[in-house]
């Protein structure tokens, strides 16, 4: 089962719509697809057309159990669509990070997930975890779970500004669990016919280089749409543009596997896409932003070097001791 979790600490970013459309669009392909909501939110079950009121057993409840799962893990499954399985949040898990919320508790704290999709993974051939806007035990379980990390950035100036940030708070989480994490990012949100955005997405390819994704998710109303009704893309508008956006972002995924890297310790991530020419920007607007993004510390036009140690954010909860 290749897991991917799409994290992002900042909102609007169209996090939780890649997650519930990629995994639909896996399912659509046949590929038994599991999506696992590790927000609490609960905004997987809603754009699902899940109703929040009938779930009585979320990921929450199934992290606390013992064994991890409970006996029978598979019944907090929902099944929403052929080939595609939710394991929902609830409101339970907004109080599962603090001190007397349990999982604190535990020794194995940072790898309950990891272990719950172990039980599970002969039952799957994909599973796609949506994070929590937040950096917590929730993020590092769902890393340290996961095969390689999804990071969708809208192509704006705010989100590329803290793009540079996200990718290095990722990386420093990564550290911390003592493996490798391939890293990729995803534009999103992204309107090829606004010169600025164009720009910005070149800004993005330039500063992230083969960590980004030669595929992009574009701003479609349909997607609003199809949330609004709780379905996923590929159900409510399967021949849209927007559909078809998923469907590209699914065929480069299956044709850029990545090994399995949970039991790696390498603390440096891998890429693999090919990075193409990105041309300079060439709108004064777009040049007047990048400079103005340069006189901000800790922001450089030019991509970072591999070999720099990246600052490790200081309210990150300590790993379980050993854990695997």
């Amino acid at each position: 089962m290749r897991t991917i979790a799409i994290v992002n600490q900042k909102g609007g970013c169209g996090k939780t719509t890649t997650s519930i459309n990629l995994a639909a669009t896996l399912a659509a392909r046949g590929l038994r697809t599991l999506l696992v909501d590790m927000d609490p939110q609960s905004h997987c079950a809603a754009g699902l057309g899940v109703p929040e009121d009938r779930i009585e057993t979320g990921i929450a409840e199934a992290l606390l159990a013992e064994p991890v799962g409970g006996e029978q893990p598979e019944r907090m499954l929902w099944e929403v669509a052929k080939n595609l399985r939710l394991a929902p949040s609830t409101v339970a898990l907004a109080g599962l990070e603090a001190a007397r919320g349990g999982l604190a508790a535990c020794a194995d704290r940072d790898a309950r997930l990891a272990k719950l999709l172990d039980r599970l993974a002969d039952r799957f051939d994909w599973c796609i975890i949506d994070c929590p806007p937040t950096i917590g035990l929730l993020t590092f379980n769902a890393l340290r779970a996961a095969d390689e990390a999804l990071v969708p950035v809208e192509t704006g100036y705010f989100a590329l500004k803290g793009s540079e940030r996200q990718v290095a708070t990722i990386e420093a989480m990564a550290a911390r669990l003592g493996r490798a994490l391939p890293l990729r990012i995803l534009p999103t949100l992204h309107r090829p016919d606004a010169k600025l955005a164009s720009d910005l997405h070149a800004a993005i390819q330039r500063r992230h280089g083969a960590a980004t994704l030669p595929v992009s998710i574009r701003e479609h109303e349909s997607l609003r749409e199809a949330a609004g009704f709780g379905q996923p893309i590929t159900e409510y508008a399967p021949a849209s543009e927007a559909c078809q956006d998923f469907v590209q972002l699914v065929a480069w995924l299956e044709a850029n596997p990545v090994a399995n890297t949970r039991g790696a310790t390498a603390a440096s991530l891998a890429v693999a896409p090919v990075e193409q020419p990105v041309p300079e920007a060439t709108s004064p607007r777009m040049a007047d932003l990048l400079a103005r993004m340069r006189a901000h510390a800790g922001f450089s036009a030019e991509p970072a070097s591999t070999t720099e140690t990246t600052q490790q954010p200081a309210a990150e909860p300590a790993p379980a001791e050993g854990s695997a």
